[in-house]
């Protein structure tokens, strides 16, 4: 019977690839979306995902520095879709005028 931490490594293994996959279908909603906004939301979306696999990717292999890389790259997601946010609300604002 395998141990403990086997178990665990495997678990966090598959939701490696589980996340891959995912990140690849926003990927493709990111690419193919009809409307500006479906793309920025994909793109929250696969920085979200991109922040869990440095998170889980950090369990595996034990090193604790890259918790502070997904701390740094939460902020710089953050306010890129701020931004993209705030320039679509821009863009809607010149269309009525």
């Amino acid at each position: 019977m395998p141990d403990a931490g086997t178990i665990q490594r495997f678990i966090l293994i598959g939701s490696v690839a589980f996340l891959s996959v995912t990140i690849f279908l926003c990927l493709m909603r990111a690419t193919l979306g009809p409307r500006f906004s479906d793309r920025v939301i994909a793109a929250s979306i696969i920085g979200t995902k991109i922040i869990l696999l440095i998170a889980v990717l950090a369990m595996i292999i034990g090193e604790t520095y890259l918790a502070d890389v997904c701390l740094i790259y939460a902020v710089i997601n953050f306010l890129s879709v701020v931004v993209l946010a705030r320039s679509i609300l821009e863009n809607k604002e010149g269309d009525g005028e």
